[in-house]
């Protein structure tokens, strides 16, 4: 379960990178900002539920997989660079394994429990 709550941090960490995205990159239109926004928020809501209950993490490919969509037919190269980078990343922290980060954590962690100074 360790390794899935990393996976979820990020996940929430793209989520808060889309919704700042306008923001820092200066978007120049009304569409784009608020699309990214509103998704941005829905994937840190997704996040925060998928903490409480692991299935849920599945939800965040939806907003991921229309991230990718959008953001190869945006016409603005910055919004959609931010959008298909946001939504793959998305997409490969909706697929990490929770066995095997976890367990690579907790291997690392055990090792280093026995070590001395």
């Amino acid at each position: 379960m360790g390794g899935s709550i990393y996976a979820r941090w990020a996940s929430f960490a793209i989520g808060l990178g889309l919704t700042f995205a306008p923001l820092v990159l200066g978007y120049q239109e009304v569409g784009p900002t608020l699309h990214d926004v509103a998704l941005g928020l829905l994937v840190c809501i997704l996040c925060i539920a998928a903490l409480e209950t692991p299935a849920l993490r599945y939800l965040s490919a939806l907003p991921a997989g229309w991230l990718v969509i959008s953001g190869r037919l945006s016409v603005d190269s910055s919004v959609g660079f931010t959008e298909l980078c946001g939504g793959l990343l998305l997409i490969v922290a909706t697929l990490v394994p929770r066995a095997w980060l976890g367990s690579r954590i907790d291997g690392t962690a055990r090792g280093r429990a026995g070590m001395r100074a």
